[in-house]
């Protein structure tokens, strides 16, 4: 989530963007399918307007069951 940062340095007009489709042939939201609205780069490009939510503007996704993997 680098974005916010990236996106306010004129001298780095350039984020890195993780392909985590399994094949890496198509861009996707890194967390999908639990989170909601994740920004993903369409063209390359990444638009201010996409970041223009509260937080880091995602929302956790009510349909997934979320569990601790661990417990104490």
């Amino acid at each position: 989530y680098s974005y916010h940062f990236v996106i306010t340095r004129h001298n780095s007009p350039f984020a890195e963007f993780l392909m985590m489709a399994p094949k890496a042939d198509q861009v996707q939201p890194m967390f999908h399918p639990q989170l909601l609205g994740e920004p993903v780069p369409v063209n390359g490009r990444l638009k201010a307007t996409a970041l223009d939510k509260p937080g880091f503007g995602v929302e956790l996704n009510p349909a997934v069951t979320l569990h601790r993997p661990y417990t104490h």
